[in-house]
C-alpha cells in the first residue's frame, strides 16, 4: 500500500453515457507506472443499473489491477461518497471521481505530486483537481491572488474531483462521530449552505474544514472538468462548469498554507490575516473581508470589515477597478467602490443591495458595449437558434 500511488475510485449511478465518458478520459491519461488500482463503485438501484455493471465488467484497464464493487441497494449520493471514501483504508489514498467528470491527461501526475507535498500537513483537508473558478454563491467569477505558487487554499469541499489520503479521511469520519454535523443557518457559513438538500454532502464537509480549522488545496489550472449532467446535483444538464483542463503540464509549484497568500474562507474570501502581510497598515486592524458583499452585517463580530457593501460611514476606501479586489488595496486606487467600515455602518436597506448586486456584476463582467446593429444580430441569432432546436 503506497499512499503516494493512489488507487482511482469512480462512482456512478444511473448514468451509463457518463462513465464511458470518464472511463475513456481515464485511459488517455498519462501514467508512469502499471501498478494503479481501480476501482468502479456502482451504487444500487436506477433504470440502468444492469448497463453500467456491464460497462464496468467489460473495461480493460491496462495500468494496474481492476475491483468492481456493485452495491444491492442504493445508498444515494452521500452513503455512495462515503463508502468510496472509507477505500482509504483499502489504498491509503484515492483519486475519487464521480462519473460526469472528464480528467485531462495530467491528473494522475498532479495528484501525486499534491499528495507528495500536503499528505502529512494536518490542516490539509482534501486536495482538489478542479481549480474553484467561480465565487459560488453570487456565481460570479472567482479569481485567486497570484503568488508563487500553482495553488491555492480555501475552506470549500469542492466535489469535481478529489484526492484524499487514509488519514485526511479518518480525521473527518471521527469528526462525524462526534458531531452535529447537519448544517444550521446559526453555523460560521454562508447561509447558503444550510438550504441545500439533504442529500448533498460537500455542505457537510466544507463544514468540518471550518469547524476544524482546515482547507482544501486546489490547484490554479483545472486537472478535471465537470460535464453536468443530469442527476442528484443537477435538474437539468449545464455547460456552466466547463473550464479549460490542463492537459500538458507535468511539474507544479505547491505553496504550503502557511506560505501561501492566497487563502480563503468559505465565503471565499481571502483571509485577513493574509491581507495584512500585503497591507501592512492594516495589520493592527481587527476585520473580516467581505469583498463580495455577502456577509450579514448582524454577524460579523470583527470592529471592522472590508467590504463593496454600501456603508453610511468609512474609516479608509478604495476604488473598485483591479482583478482580484484586494489589487485595488495593494495598489492603493482611489475611490469609494471598497471601505474599511464598521458593521453597523453598512446600508441593509432593499436598495443598498441592489446597488451593491449591479456593482459586482459590472465590476466582473468587464462588458463591453454593444452597438445597436450588433444587439440586433445577436437577438435574431437567438431566435434562429431557438427554432432549431
Amino acid at each position: 500500500m503506497d499512499r503516494f500511488l493512489p488507487a482511482i475510485v469512480v462512482a456512478a449511478h444511473n448514468r451509463p453515457a457518463s462513465l464511458k465518458r470518464l472511463l475513456r478520459s481515464l485511459l488517455d491519461a498519462h501514467y508512469t507506472d502499471v501498478k494503479i488500482p481501480i476501482v468502479i463503485s456502482v451504487d444500487g438501484g436506477g433504470s440502468n443499473n444492469g448497463e453500467l455493471q456491464k460497462i464496468a465488467t467489460e473495461f480493460k484497464w491496462p495500468f494496474g489491477p481492476k475491483r468492481l464493487v456493485f452495491h444491492n441497494e442504493n445508498l444515494g449520493l452521500i452513503g455512495h461518497v462515503f463508502a468510496c471514501g472509507n477505500l482509504t483504508e483499502v489504498y491509503g489514498s484515492i483519486v475519487f471521481l464521480e462519473d460526469d467528470l472528464v480528467v485531462g491527461r495530467q491528473f494522475y501526475t498532479y495528484a501525486q505530486q499534491a499528495l507528495a507535498a500536503f499528505a502529512d500537513d494536518p490542516k490539509i483537508g482534501g486536495i482538489s483537481l478542479s481549480a474553484l473558478w467561480f465565487h459560488g454563491f453570487s456565481r460570479l467569477p472567482f479569481e485567486p491572488y497570484l503568488d508563487d505558487g500553482d495553488n491555492f487554499f480555501a475552506q470549500v469541499a469542492w466535489f469535481q474531483g478529489q484526492v484524499y489520503t487514509a488519514e485526511q479521511w479518518e480525521a473527518f469520519k471521527a469528526w462525524l462521530d462526534r458531531s452535529q454535523w447537519n448544517v444550521k443557518y446559526g453555523d460560521r457559513m454562508h447561509p447558503l449552505f444550510s438550504l441545500f438538500p439533504n442529500t448533498e454532502w460537500f455542505p457537510i464537509k466544507t463544514k468540518y474544514l471550518v469547524r476544524t480549522g482546515r482547507y482544501y488545496a486546489f490547484p490554479r489550472a483545472s486537472l478535471a472538468v465537470n460535464f453536468g449532467d443530469t442527476g442528484t446535483h443537477f435538474a437539468k444538464s449545464t455547460t456552466f462548469f466547463q473550464v479549460p483542463v490542463e492537459e500538458q503540464k507535468t511539474t507544479w509549484r505547491f505553496q504550503r498554507l502557511e506560505d501561501c497568500l492566497a487563502v480563503y474562507d468559505s465565503w471565499q474570501e481571502m483571509l485577513p490575516d493574509r491581507i495584512k502581510r500585503l497591507i501592512p497598515n492594516l495589520a493592527d486592524v481587527d476585520f473580516q473581508t467581505d469583498f463580495y458583499g455577502e456577509r450579514d452585517a448582524a454577524r460579523i463580530r470583527s470592529e471592522f470589515v472590508l467590504t463593496s457593501q454600501t456603508v453610511n460611514a468609512s474609516a479608509k476606501s478604495w476604488g473598485l477597478t483591479m482583478r482580484p479586489p484586494v489589487a485595488n488595496l495593494t495598489h492603493e486606487v482611489e475611490g469609494s467602490q471598497l471601505t474599511l467600515a464598521r458593521p453597523q455602518d453598512i446600508d441593509q436597506s432593499l436598495q443598498a443591495k441592489l446597488i451593491n448586486e449591479w456593482k459586482m456584476t459590472e465590476y466582473f463582467g468587464c462588458k463591453q458595449p454593444l452597438g445597436r446593429r450588433k444587439r440586433l444580430r445577436l437577438w435574431l441569432g437567438r431566435r434562429l437558434a431557438r427554432k432549431r432546436l
